[in-house]
């Protein structure tokens, strides 16, 4: 079975961290809109790759990732086999004799289907003509049939198959960004406004030697819900819905980045991952999550309103970050890593961690020192000045009882922190006030996220690259 010809022969899942043999997987046409396969262009993109798709078509081609294309689907990273879903043998053991009394072979049903009696004593006599006669009984036991339930789907699994989109297959380099926070946090305020800053400052990244292309349909259809439409539009400005806990774990948005600073262009694809905050402190929800595991970078979002009671009066955090839960599990799994691959753990992930202190606009009306000095600027390519906002960022948290949003900075190998607002102004009734509306600051964490991953030139920060961010395989 031949691979697609313009693809690696393994492709790295970033839902279920499996890799999959990209020449037993299925290529399809999915509507992003409703994620319903429309059709199968396998044969056609292993003959020709995604050239031979219909151009209206290819950017709605993705990878079908399922378990049957998994390389390594038990592995400790990976979306693992349920134990029901294979043939099992189960032994029970004797009374202390060290034999075993009873072997179960096969699947969830155990019982043998030669030892099922064919009738019962107490059935009624079957009908004559053999037809059903509308009664909605059954013959043989005079009872009435069990009604066919509907499947249930766990909300806190994640879906099997579920689909990479074509384009992310096709680039080696990855960058797969994770924006860790609570409902409340403002995480997707600020990343539909960091989103659209990145279209809107086309010219300011070209002079850091950054292009940014975004996925032509899925930023189309990202565009086009409501309630992004209604945030951005300069008539309306309403506030986004909170993200649903059953929402599709998938990108936010994915772009090509072309990074040009060292004199040879390279490609990325950079992508974002935005889920329902409540999951994070749900721990039922760990599998649908692992992807936390695998990403490169993480944006960790803190809602500045929660240092605030409702009378205004400052009072530390009201409630939980999320940050613990979230960093305990990653240092979790690198222990389990270590030990499985017999490695040395090292003392700080490898990965890079920004923290932004979100809606820092009702901050700087409480008339915050630290937040005034920097929320004001119009900074977010002046670089060379983020360590002097993480120092203050800093200072701020330690010294009002938010040293929970530090966490990351003891956990993470480099991290920087930040104040910023999508919305520059505070919501009222679903919307934003349309003269005070204003993004600010919100592209300057993804800024130096791309410095401490190379995408732009680490120097620009006074930092070195993170070692630890995945290469090109």
């Amino acid at each position: 079975m031949s691979r697609p010809v313009d693809l690696p022969p393994t492709v790295d899942c970033p839902y279920c961290l499996a890799r999959i043999d990209t020449s037993r997987a299925r290529s399809v046409i999915r509507d992003i809109a409703t994620q319903e396969v429309k059709g199968d262009v396998t044969d056609v993109v292993r003959q020709h790759g995604l050239i031979g798709v219909a151009p209206y078509n290819r950017g709605n081609t993705y990878l079908e990732c399922t378990r049957r294309v998994r390389l390594d689907p038990t592995s400790a990273t990976g979306y693992g086999a349920g134990l029901l879903d294979e043939p099992t043998t189960v032994v029970v053991g004797g009374s202390g004799d060290g034999e075993p009394t009873t072997a179960f072979t096969g699947g969830i049903d155990f019982d043998d289907p030669d030892d099922e009696p064919t009738g019962s004593p107490l059935s009624l006599d079957d009908d004559v003509d053999g037809e059903d006669d509308g009664d909605g009984w059954e013959s043989s036991t005079g009872t009435q049939p069990r009604p066919v339930l509907p499947t249930q789907t766990d909300e806190n699994e994640l879906p099997d198959p579920h689909y990479l989109p074509y384009e992310y297959c096709q680039i080696r380099r990855t960058l797969n960004i994770g924006l860790i926070g609570t409902t409340r946090s403002g995480k997707s305020h600020l990343l539909a406004a960091m989103l659209y800053r990145l279209r809107e400052e086309e010219r300011r990244l070209a002079r850091l030697g950054v292009h940014v292309e975004p996925f032509a349909e899925m930023w189309e259809h990202y565009m086009q819900r409501e309630d992004i439409a209604g945030f951005l539009a300069p008539d309306r400005r309403t506030a986004l819905r909170r993200t649903n806990r059953t929402d599709p774990v998938e990108f936010r948005m994915a772009y090509t980045v072309t990074s040009t600073w060292n004199g040879e262009p390279t490609d990325c694809v950079v992508s974002f991952f935005d889920v329902a905050g409540e999951l994070f402190l749900d721990a039922k929800a760990r599998r649908r999550l692992q992807f936390i595991y695998g990403l490169d970078a993480y944006i960790f979002v803190a809602d500045s309103q929660a240092l605030y009671g409702w009378d205004g009066k400052r009072r530390g955090l009201l409630h939980r970050s999320g940050f613990d839960e979230v960093i305990n599990q990653i240092l979790q799994n690198e222990r389990h890593m270590a030990h499985a691959t017999k490695q040395r753990r090292e003392t700080f992930l490898p990965k890079p961690a920004v923290v932004v202190l979100a809606k820092a606009d009702l901050l700087l009306a409480q008339n915050e020192y630290w937040t005034s000095r920097w929320l004001e600027r119009d900074d977010d390519f002046e670089l060379e000045t983020v360590d002097e906002e993480s120092e203050d960022v800093y200072v701020y948290c330690a010294t009002n009882g938010a040293r929970e949003w530090l966490k990351p900075v003891s956990a993470f190998e480099d991290a920087t922190l930040h104040f910023t607002s999508a919305t520059g102004c505070e919501e009222r009734d679903g919307h934003y006030n349309k003269r005070k509306f204003r993004h600010m600051r919100v592209l300057r964490p993804l800024l130096a996220l791309f410095a401490m991953t190379g995408i732009i030139d680490p120097k620009t920060i006074n930092h070195a690259y993170v070692p630890g961010v995945r290469d090109p395989r």
